[in-house]
């Protein structure tokens, strides 16, 4: 069993509050990559509190519904679902409107997740490094047929990715440079970059 977290925003115009009797409140959010996973249960975690559904509450498709004796505006709060895998791998990227792009990019993160797991680290980065091309050129475009060190420095100069992100794409850049014959010096993979990107690579998927 697999499990991953998702910040909670109330606040969100896209978040959907609803005053009901008995001072109990409906909230109903979006989380667009639900989906893609096979959820076995999900549990919550508001404030310093964790919680366990009530009937109530539930995930249908990308929509997660709560019914609450108390206002969450304003609470630190988190999904946490429990899962046995991944449904559809292209249901990750549901920001991408190219269907063969996102189907593509599916393909590369189910190969990256089966690198990862047989400590396969120079196909994970491979890989990773696919997807975070893909990625870009899906946010950014790709003008006048820039590379992916100027997809990176154009989403980092845009405020698209932060400075931490910017430096694992730019070693998994590097890393993808081993697999020519006359870089046979150069430093393997490192297992805390493996573990870096992997958690580098979730987080954006989850942002964008």
């Amino acid at each position: 069993m697999n499990s991953t977290i998702f910040d909670l925003d109330f606040s969100a115009p896209t978040c959907i509050h609803q005053d009901l009797p008995n001072d109990r409140h409906r909230y109903e959010l979006t989380i667009s990559t639900l989906p893609a996973f096979a959820i076995e249960y999900f549990t919550f975690q508001f404030g310093v509190l964790s919680s366990f559904p009530d009937g109530n509450d539930s995930i249908y498709n990308d929509k997660l519904t709560i019914h609450t004796e108390s206002e969450l505006t304003g609470l630190d709060s988190k999904l946490v679902i429990h899962y046995h895998g991944i449904r559809d791998y292209k249901l990750l990227f549901p920001f991408i409107v190219d269907a063969s792009l996102q189907e593509r990019l599916g393909n590369f993160y189910r190969e990256a997740e089966t690198s990862f797991e047989n400590s396969a680290w120079l196909s994970f980065m491979l890989m990773c490094g696919a997807i975070f091309e893909g990625m870009l050129f899906a946010k950014l475009g790709q003008p006048n047929g820039s590379k992916f060190h100027q997809l990176i420095t154009n989403a980092r100069q845009s405020s698209l990715i932060d400075t931490g992100t910017e430096s694992i794409m730019n070693k998994v850049r590097g890393y993808r440079n081993l697999v020519y014959a006359n870089r046979h010096n150069d430093p393997y993979v490192s297992r805390i970059d493996v573990m870096d990107t992997r958690t580098t690579l979730d987080k954006l998927i989850k942002k964008f």
